[in-house]
């Protein structure tokens, strides 16, 4: 069994290097001279945000949600999702750093990425509140983690190898009372995600078009990060478990089965918000551009994406798999209804970003339906790729597999 599972890890991880390479390249593709016989990726569609946007709203998303389910655990007094507070921790830091690098590498002039933060300060800039909140959000979770893993990073020390080296290390400042000060940072942390991803979904809210516009985007935003924090700590706890050959049960069935609940509720209000919000700007009442804001994804080139990928895989299959006890109550259940739900949820990022802007573009044209570059494609795969292989690496060299 050791034998054969160290062979599929190295398998698994000569695969995601693969993937990393491939997307590595179409990176670099996209900001130089394509050495491929196809047409540019800046000037193939005249779309501004394409699905490296959305790749980088999913990643983000996501390092909220996972935030937001983590603390529950660690700040908020719910002890049973206390087992799966590191996996939570680790896969919000590996999602964040992923997110920004996504977007860093998606604009034009990457080596004035700086900007931002630096070179043009516009106080009055949505995005530059977004840029610096998350920002001090990278830097507080790491503190935060710092704290939450300093006393299994003690027992560590003792390890030889790798694992040993890296404890030793990150465990010369001393450091008293840890768990206590990781409930102070954590609660910071939390609430720094939350202030920077309401800032994104206001980069939304604020646009003119129509199916963005309005107060309750960044509310919506944060909903929808708590379905991608909750179906993602069960995607990463139970493969864990899962490639260990360890069986869920005990304190880990039962966080599981909190995280059912957690993702079953935060599912049935998306639907409810979901379905008003095309109510409203479909309403025979609401402006012209309102229902053509949502007719794309009604009826529109759109639909399939936003029925068949959003609706039905990404929320109604999820929520019967959840609550029929059949399923729900057994943790590989729970793990396929999270498996679907982050699919949609892909979808939904991509319909977001690319179906709000098909109402009118800023050149004022028209795209048929959805673009995909094959550059873009490449990357997004890498992007992906990276996540899975930071996150075993983050996994194999900290304290993960003690009690926090």
């Amino acid at each position: 069994m050791g034998d054969n599972l160290r062979k599929l890890e190295v398998i698994a991880g000569l695969v995601l290097v693969i993937l990393i390479l491939i997307g590595g390249l179409g990176v670099l593709q996209m900001h130089t001279q394509p050495v491929m016989p196809i047409e540019p990726f800046e000037s193939a569609v005249g779309i501004p945000w394409r699905t490296l946007v959305a790749v980088y709203v999913f990643f983000v998303v996501s390092t909220t949600g996972l935030c937001i389910v983590a603390s529950l655990g660690e700040v908020f007094g719910f002890t049973k999702l206390e087992p799966i507070v590191k996996e939570g921790l680790l896969m919000a830091l590996v999602t964040i750093l992923i997110g920004l690098m996504t977007i860093g590498l998606e604009i034009e002039q990457v080596t004035r990425g700086y900007y931002a933060m630096i070179g043009h300060v516009n106080a009055k800039s949505v995005m530059f509140w977004m840029i610096m909140f998350y920002v001090l959000y990278v830097v507080f979770l790491i503190v935060e983690m710092w704290f939450y893993f300093y006393d299994d990073l003690l027992e560590q020390r003792k390890s030889e190898g790798l694992r040993g080296l890296v404890a030793r290390i990150l465990t010369i400042p001393k450091a008293t009372d840890t768990k206590d000060f990781a409930r102070v940072i954590g609660f910071i942390t939390v609430f720094t995600a939350i202030v920077a991803h309401s800032n994104l979904g206001a980069l939304f809210g604020v646009n003119y078009l129509p199916f963005w516009h309005g107060p309750l985007l960044p509310v919506y935003f944060i909903l929808s990060a708590i379905v991608s924090g909750a179906a993602l700590t069960v995607i990463g706890a139970y493969l864990t478990d899962l490639i260990r050959g360890v069986k869920i049960e005990g304190e880990r069935y039962e966080a599981i089965q909190m995280l059912r609940l957690v993702l079953g509720f935060s599912l049935v209000v998306t639907i409810f918000f979901t379905a008003w919000k095309l109510v409203v700007k479909a309403y025979p009442n609401s402006t012209l551009l309102s229902r053509e804001g949502v007719e794309v994804f009604l009826s529109g080139n759109f639909a399939f994406n936003f029925w068949v990928m959003e609706v039905l895989i990404g929320l109604l299959i999820p929520l019967i798999l959840l609550a029929v006890p059949q399923t729900g109550r057994k943790a590989g259940g729970v793990f396929a209804a999270s498996l679907l739900t982050i699919i949609g949820i892909f979808f939904l990022r991509i319909d977001l970003v690319m179906g709000g802007l098909v109402p009118k573009l800023i050149t004022g044209l028209r795209f048929p339906s959805p673009v995909y570059h094959p550059f873009e494609l490449m990357a997004t795969a890498g992007f992906f790729a990276l996540a899975i292989f930071l996150y075993y690496i983050g996994y194999k060299l900290l304290p993960m597999e003690v009690e926090g």
